[in-house]
């Protein structure tokens, strides 16, 4: 697993996430580590009939699909 960027903070309003990007077997991986003691979270985007936010291992589908929107929007606007 090689870390490809620095780590970066999101803030919403309930939760503060800290994410790191991570390249595994040619595979952009984000890992989110939760302020509220959830256990972390390793998204990614997945190319299907449109692209989406799935979980690795799968089973959070829909945080990933919530938290990964969040990643993309703080990466468009970096």
């Amino acid at each position: 697993m090689m870390k490809i960027e620095e780590a970066f903070e999101i803030v919403l309003p309930d939760i503060k996430m800290i994410v790191t990007s991570h390249l595994i077997g040619g595979s952009e991986i984000y890992r989110i580590e939760f302020s509220d003691g959830r256990p972390p979270l390793n998204v990614t985007e997945a190319n299907g009939y449109r692209p989406f936010w799935t979980s690795v291992p799968q089973g959070r589908q829909i945080e990933a699909e919530f938290f990964g929107k969040k990643i993309a929007e703080h990466l468009k606007n970096k």
